[in-house]
């Protein structure tokens, strides 16, 4: 698989609007669904991923997103950790996702569970990549989550966010 160009000041393509508000911060940057191009912006972030992606997820069935992170997981240059709410893991889709992980292979780590106190769902929606790049909100991975319900999804690229971040994502999973 190919890596891709993660171009930060070309982010606006997937807002409606072509652009963002004056002011915004520097290192951050809001988008919602169905309003906004959620879709393609995780796809165009998780394509340029070249060391690392870090995932904590609560639905995860969207196929283009799956077949990316596939590809990552077969690139022995490239840490793959995955932790998914057992809830999420039993439906048919993601069965046929978890069946095709390559869960033994050097530098990936997946996890199947709960939340890390009271054995409740996890509920998170985060992707991390390449220690610089947090993507946070609620939007699930489901072209439904994506392209249809009301969801936000915040990126940002500090990596002080990433790091901390990181720190929780690797105690629950």
């Amino acid at each position: 698989m190919t890596d891709t160009q993660f171009v930060w000041d070309d982010l606006a393509q997937f807002k409606a609007e072509g652009r963002f508000l004056d002011g915004y911060p520097d290192d951050q940057r809001t988008f919602f669904s169905p309003r906004d191009h959620v879709h393609d912006l995780l796809v165009a972030l998780l394509s340029s991923a070249q060391h690392s992606i870090v995932v904590n997820m609560f639905g995860y069935d969207d196929d283009e997103l799956n077949k990316i992170i596939q590809g990552k997981l077969a690139d022995e240059h490239v840490f793959v950790q995955m932790s998914l709410d057992r809830s999420k893991a039993t439906g048919v889709h993601e069965k046929e996702f978890l069946a095709s992980w390559n869960n033994d292979a050097f530098g990936n780590s997946i996890a199947i569970g709960t939340s890390s106190v009271h054995n409740a769902i996890s509920h998170l929606k985060i992707v991390i990549v390449d220690g610089v790049y947090t993507v946070k909100g609620s939007t699930n991975w489901s072209l439904s989550g994506e392209q249809q319900q009301d969801n936000e999804l915040t990126l940002s690229r500090n990596a002080v966010i990433a790091a901390e971040t990181r720190a929780i994502l690797d105690l629950n999973h």
